[in-house]
């Protein structure tokens, strides 16, 4: 890893984050009055269904994506009640937000040669986490709720890798030997971290108290007593995707107390790598 810079770089580099933060486009008129609707449980399901009908082409992306998302079942979308029965209605509204995310990414941050392997490396996290899901016996909107966690989890590193110039660096996620240590790192070398950077756009973008605690705590699911849920799904989901890994490694390396906390047992670590070795190759992602 580069040196570590001076203060000064670090402002700089501080100041460079926050303008791009600043500079990115905030959610369309209907999809962020979409995503505060589902957010307030004061809201109704009749207000929400009103403002997708009111506009079709959020109606549309909402049948596209819901369609796509429950690629392999029997059951069709073809209305919005369908919809939300398939995918759940918070789910479904923070995807469309992800969705949306992802073309702005595309056209703001083009120039990052890696890209896609950045959208690749987010969906096999989606799938890790639909795998820990099904696990725990989620209901299916839940489990929808984290696929769409694992899609956006590593959103604060495209903003560094512009802010610090690293255009043609690659963009994978962090490797297992890293993954406790990465944040203090960045600290130290950039003065910031991606995980608090990725909370800014999720703030920005008016993401689910849930994304936005699964990108801040994603590498730190368990602090002294506290402990993150949602950060432990993506942050065990990278140990399932690597495939030269195991149970008996993770509990070594970090102790029994995450595993313990996320109610899985090392036979449990085991089965979802499994899992994911057989689906990954033949699995068709969901949209991002």
């Amino acid at each position: 890893m580069e040196q570590t810079r001076t203060i000064d770089e670090k402002k700089e580099l501080a100041a460079k984050v926050a303008q791009l933060v600043q500079i990115l486009p905030p959610m369309p008129e209907n999809i962020c009055r979409l995503m505060s609707a589902s957010l307030d449980s004061g809201q109704v399901y009749k207000q929400i269904r009103s403002l997708v009908e009111s506009d079709p082409g959020l109606c549309t992306d909402l049948l596209h994506l819901a369609g796509d998302f429950c690629l392999g079942s029997e059951q069709t979308v073809e209305t919005i009640d369908d919809a939300v029965q398939q995918v759940g209605l918070e789910p479904l509204i923070q995807l469309i937000g992800v969705a949306y995310a992802k073309k702005t990414i595309r056209k703001q941050f083009a120039e990052l040669r890696y890209l896609d392997e950045y959208f690749d490396h987010s969906r096999n996290i989606s799938l890790c986490c639909q795998i820990l899901a099904s696990f725990h016996d989620m209901p299916q909107h839940k489990r929808q709720m984290y696929a769409v966690a694992g899609l956006i989890h590593d959103i604060g590193r495209l903003v560094i890798m512009i802010a610090a110039n690293k255009t043609t660096v690659r963009l994978m996620g962090t490797s297992w030997d890293k993954m406790k240590t990465i944040i203090h790192d960045e600290k130290q070398i950039l003065g910031l971290n991606h995980c608090e950077v990725g909370m800014q756009l999720c703030k920005k973008w008016n993401f689910s108290p849930i994304l936005q605690e699964v990108v801040l705590r994603h590498h730190t699911p368990l602090i002294d007593q506290d402990f993150s849920f949602p950060g432990a799904m993506i942050f065990v989901s990278h140990f399932v995707s690597f495939s030269d890994f195991t149970g008996d490694i993770l509990s070594a390396m970090l102790g029994p107390d995450l595993l313990t906390c996320l109610q899985m047992t090392v036979v449990d670590f085991a089965k979802a790598q499994k899992t994911f070795q057989s689906l990954a190759p033949k699995h068709i992602p969901p949209p991002l």
